[in-house]
């Protein structure tokens, strides 16, 4: 455990500057949650002089666009050192942006499978919680081939599923329209998350939902970060 906190320090430290250096500021705060094969970064206060200008005029498309490109270059570059602090290789990365809250989301995948052994919390109903989750992609486009959630940790929560994607957006995928995709699902997910109710079921208030997607691949990831409880 104690080994863990070492590195989530060293990681949170690492990822602050590389990304004050990359953006020309970096987040106010980022908490890591990390168990293999997930890393979390959760970033925020993150919004630089000029992206705060673009959203007082309701250009989050913009910001979100340059993020892309600045992220994909980003990504690789950190992942060789992000590589030696968790001692494994990752296979992708993803992320996503609460630009009205100033907040973000970064994780990474890493090339090997997820612990059988990962615990949910006995006094939640994992199924109940994937249930929901599976209603949800139903209402948006159809039931997944495999859902399956995963309590990384108290302030964290990963959900992957795959065949998630119609016709109609396999054709658009393959006639190159991903950007547009994003722009259309994102929102549209968040919707539906809020529709389900699910801080019931997890006894958590959840302060941010983000997601992303594979498109090549016909999957994605959706992560719930979780307010912290308050000590009694």
């Amino acid at each position: 455990m104690e080994q863990q906190q070492t590195e989530t320090k060293m990681i949170a430290a690492y990822t602050g500057k590389a990304l004050r250096d990359h953006f020309g500021k970096g987040p106010v705060n980022i908490h890591i949650s990390f168990k293999r094969p997930f890393l979390i970064m959760y970033v925020k206060d993150f919004l630089g002089p000029m992206e705060n200008i673009l959203l007082q005029q309701n250009e989050e498309q913009r910001i979100a666009k340059s993020r892309e490109f600045i992220m994909n270059e980003f990504c690789p570059r950190i992942q060789p050192d992000i590589e030696d602090m968790i001692n494994g290789t990752i296979k992708e990365w993803y992320f996503d942006w609460n630009l009205k809250e100033h907040s973000g989301m970064i994780w990474a995948v890493m090339n090997e499978k997820p612990s059988k052994k990962i615990p949910w919390p006995g006094e939640l109903s994992q199924k109940a919680f994937e249930r929901k989750i599976v209603n949800l992609s139903i209402k948006g486009q159809k039931e997944p081939d495999y859902t399956k959630a995963y309590w990384i940790d108290e302030r964290s929560i990963m959900i992957y599923r795959s065949g998630v994607f119609v016709e109609i957006e396999k054709e658009l995928i393959h006639a190159g329209f991903e950007e547009q995709l994003k722009i259309a699902k994102r929102p549209m997910e968040r919707r539906l998350f809020q529709e389900e109710h699910m801080e019931p079921i997890l006894q958590r208030k959840i302060s941010d939902v983000f997601t992303d997607w594979n498109f090549s691949a016909d999957k994605g990831y959706m992560v719930l970060a979780l307010e912290p409880e308050k000590k009694r």
